[in-house]
């Protein structure tokens, strides 16, 4: 039994949907931080709502 839970654990997770940047600027979840993902954000990579939440957070967290 205990190996078999080993084998669940170390299987990959499903992966995470990733949105470009333009979608995000589209998205209503990110209606009034547009300006602050456009600044963050980067044109030709993807994101996951995680990674732009995590970035979000850093930058408004960032020490002047």
């Amino acid at each position: 039994m205990a190996a078999r839970i080993k084998e669940t654990a170390s299987e990959p997770k499903e992966t995470e949907r990733k949105f470009s940047k333009a979608q995000l600027l589209k998205a209503e979840q990110y209606r009034h931080q547009q300006d602050l993902l456009s600044a963050l954000l980067e044109d030709r990579k993807t994101y996951s709502i995680e990674e732009v939440g995590k970035r979000i957070k850093d930058f408004l967290e960032k020490e002047m």
